[in-house]
């Protein structure tokens, strides 16, 4: 099952945090605006910056920005400095990898599962954190725009 582990969604949530806020944040004041514990954070804002996702200012007045503008950094470019991979990794290996079952040479499910790794890999990357600052029913139609479900 696709999970958004816990890391990977407060590094959505402390980037967002820049974003509405806008202009620069100290570590302290991330971590009271979202609740979390100040190491956490640094070691989340670590992995962002190292992701290019923001950019840190040092000295005495120093804190965090954005590198880019909400609109320009996707949800997905946010979950890759976390966890530095697809976000979606599915079960099945590819046939020249050693099988882990009796259907590893032709399998049905694997394009299932590549199909279904490469959609929510699009989504991630067609929202930008300024889509996720938009009231839940204006996030819920962009989604619907990029990945419609089927209605009743």
């Amino acid at each position: 099952m696709f999970r958004v582990t816990r890391a990977e969604e407060q590094a959505v949530r402390l980037t967002m945090r820049l974003a509405a806020d806008g202009g620069q944040k100290t570590l302290g004041e991330l971590a009271a605006g979202e609740n979390l514990p100040e190491p956490t954070v640094a070691k989340l804002l670590g992995m962002l910056r190292r992701g290019g996702v923001v950019q840190a200012v040092r000295g005495r007045h120093g804190g965090y920005t954005l590198a880019d503008r909400p609109e320009a950094i996707s949800a997905g470019a946010v979950i890759r400095s976390v966890c530095g991979e697809d976000v979606f990794e599915f079960p099945c290996h590819e046939a020249n990898e050693p099988p882990d079952c009796m259907r590893s040479d032709d399998c049905g499910l694997r394009p299932v599962w590549k199909h279904l790794g490469e959609k929510v890999a699009e989504v991630l990357e067609q929202t930008s954190i300024a889509d996720l600052l938009r009231r839940e029913a204006a996030a819920s139609r962009n989604l619907q725009e990029l990945w419609p479900l089927a209605k009743d």
